[in-house]
């Protein structure tokens, strides 16, 4: 019987399973993330296609780094459990099953990223805070659209437990303990767990920012990173981005030289800084309306009286261009809704390191339009084709003042559409919008977001199909089309009423919908003042931003009220003009003779428009705009309580 001792010996000295399933799942781990990296540059060859191939190999090494420390976060914990020496096959089962869903599960955050970056062109953040809020359309999307999605990670992830099981059955023996060899790997696995975490020599752990320092190109830093790694930084700390060095006396000083007007008043200068009043006004006899309507995903290049083409689907968007002012030269904040939406009404600029209005930026102190109205007399409205509830808007519109509050569940549907909608019908809403003005005797606000242009564009009515539903190109400019033909049905009803004239219009998109190019063209969105008794028809050249738009909301209406906000009057002459913009890890601003994208640490990418650009200048008022508005922010100095505001003078001794 002398075969059974040199079998065992054989078995002694060879790896044992729970050390290869070990590195089975390590080494499967750093494939997937790999995978998904050679996807995102093959799906957005156009966003990367300015690399070089030097440049794109250094973005797959670094990347490894990002991996790595995801891995050493979130699978190697789970390893190490695995390569215990526990006599039970239902130990090494159950961290493989673990082990398998994992897998599964990072594949499915991997593939929403690659789809997230598609349009947003940067990886997961904070985003993943507000699913919750957005559960139900998360769950009609994934048994609707994403069906067959859902279909193949549970059908990948049954797969992967069966193969595992049979691996286990097959090859299982009992784990023998090796001794000190043994005390000695799993020292060092834990030397790996946080050489990992941290990735270089510092007592801080590896961060986004790590990526931008690395690379000599913000496309190169976008490709090293990945969803899983940026979503746990952003969430799990506040520091995923350095902090503005620049002086703050000195920031303060620039940065209210270029926002504040002559024409206005800072009653607070040193407590609040930003806040003002306008000094050559008079208040209307009678107060106009206010109607903003923020359009979600509208481009210049697809409205045909912009951009001189012919696409067709916005034929009534293109009258009120004709009669209105329309700014060619308007940008978004952010390439995100909530962000734009804060801008808009609230003038704040959500910088990367701030919470998010409605997730904890609301706990400052801040101009709130629709209460100023509202105390003016005023009846305030919001609405959303999305479900009230979406990313915290409803409390969000309660705390800034609105009385009536409107989402998806409360609009019937008005026509037997093709396909359900997750984000809704903007012709629903403009239905119940027009039933509720109707008649309507006192002065208003009204504040409404559409809904069908956002991805995926399923809601369109069969006879909206001008283009063949085959391109993603295509599929929103039939959605296009359809919101158009809404906002046309919503202006044509609103005319009937006699208050039309005397109501100030104000259209603006949340975002792009095409964000590969320039920083103008991912940034660059249509802007449009509807007033033709108050204001001039012509296309104007003006720079501006969301950021001014509570700016000039006060000074249409002529509003006596104090107010703090990061932009400026559009309809006021004023020279020193920027446009500052964020995308969660980085900041910009574009100028009229050029733009530049900046880490708080150093410059990424710039572009002349004119030959005058002069980069560091822009650097400077940029950093000088960023620590300013971030600290006053963070301080809770963006604008008085209204004790202290009402306490005036004496709150400033």
């Amino acid at each position: 019987m002398i075969y059974r001792p040199i079998k065992l010996a054989r078995r002694s000295a060879a790896m044992q399973l729970r050390f290869k399933s070990a590195i089975f799942f390590i080494f499967m781990f750093f494939a997937l993330f790999s995978f998904a990296r050679l996807l995102l540059l093959c799906f957005n060859y156009s966003f990367f296609d300015k690399l070089s191939f030097g440049q794109t190999a250094f973005a797959f090494l670094s990347g490894l780094r990002f991996d790595f420390a995801a891995i050493a976060i979130f699978v190697l914990p789970l390893v190490f459990m695995l390569s215990l020496p526990v006599r039970s096959i239902k130990w090494l089962k159950f961290w493989s099953f673990l082990l398998s869903a994992e897998f599964v599960l990072f594949g499915a955050l991997l593939s929403a990223d690659l789809i997230y970056f598609g349009y947003v062109k940067r990886h997961m953040g904070e985003e993943l805070l507000s699913l919750g809020n957005d559960f139900s359309f998360i769950v009609g999307y994934a048994f609707g659209p994403g069906l067959w999605i859902l279909i193949l990670l549970i059908l990948g992830l049954l797969f992967l437990l069966w193969l595992v099981n049979l691996i286990i059955k097959i090859f299982y023996q009992e784990p023998t303990f090796r001794g000190g060899k043994e005390i000695v790997y799993y020292i060092v696995f834990i030397a790996l767990i946080l050489l990992g975490i941290y990735g270089k020599a510092s007592r801080t752990p590896l961060n986004i920012p790590d990526a931008y320092r690395a690379a000599d190109s913000g496309m190169a830093a976008d490709l090293a990173l990945n969803g899983i790694f940026t979503s746990y930084r952003v969430i799990s700390q506040g520091d995923y981005m350095a902090e503005n060095e620049k002086d703050l006396l000195l920031s303060i000083e620039e940065t209210v030289g270029n926002v504040l007007m002559e024409r206005e008043d800072a009653p607070m200068p040193y407590q609040y800084p930003l806040l003002r009043t306008l000094n050559d006004i008079r208040p209307y006899k009678k107060p106009l309306n206010l109607v903003i309507v923020v359009m979600e995903s509208w481009v210049p290049n697809y409205i045909d009286s912009v951009a001189g083409t012919e696409y067709g689907v916005t034929p009534n968007f293109d009258k009120l261009v004709r009669y209105g002012d329309y700014f060619n030269n308007f940008y978004a904040f952010e390439l995100r809704s909530l962000p734009g939406i804060t801008a808009v009404l609230t003038g704040i600029p959500a910088l990367p390191k701030l919470p998010k209005l409605g997730y904890g930026l609301e706990k400052i102190n801040m101009t709130k339009l629709p209460q100023i109205l509202k105390d003016k007399g005023y009846r305030t409205i919001f609405a959303q084709t999305s479900q009230r509830s979406s990313f915290n808007l409803d409390k969000t519109a309660d705390m800034l003042g609105f009385e009536e509050i409107y989402g998806m569940e409360d609009m019937p549907k008005q026509f037997n559409y093709v396909k359900a909608e997750g984000y809704g019908y903007d012709y629903d809403m403009f239905s119940l919008l027009n039933e509720k003005l109707k008649g309507e005797t006192k002065p208003f606000f009204l504040f409404a977001f559409t809904g069908i242009t956002h991805t995926p564009y399923l809601g369109y009515l069969e006879g909206f199909d001008k283009y063949p539903n085959t391109t993603e190109e295509n599929k929103y400019l039939n959605s296009l089309m359809f919101a158009d033909y809404s906002l046309g049905y919503f202006m044509d009803e609103l005319r009937k009423e006699p208050w039309f004239y005397d109501t100030v219009f104000i259209f603006v998109a949340d975002h792009t919908f095409n964000r590969n190019g320039s920083i103008k063209e991912k940034y660059n969105i249509p802007f449009l003042i509807y007033a033709p008794r108050y204001v001039k028809a012509q296309r104007s050249e003006t720079l501006g931003s969301q950021l001014d738009i509570l700016p000039t909301v006060f000074d249409l209406l002529r509003l006596q009220e104090p107010y703090s906000a990061a932009g400026k009057s559009l309809v006021s002459d004023s020279e020193k003009r920027n446009a500052i913009f964020a995308d969660g890890y980085t900041i910009g601003i574009i100028q009229p003779d050029g733009a530049l994208r900046h880490t708080r640490e150093k410059a990424l990418e710039q572009e002349k428009y004119s030959a005058s650009f002069d980069k560091d200048a822009a650097e400077q008022t940029l950093l000088s705009l960023d620590k300013a508005f971030f600290t006053l922010i963070k301080e809770n100095r963006w604008h008085p309580s209204e004790e202290e505001q009402n306490g005036g003078t004496e709150a400033e001794n």
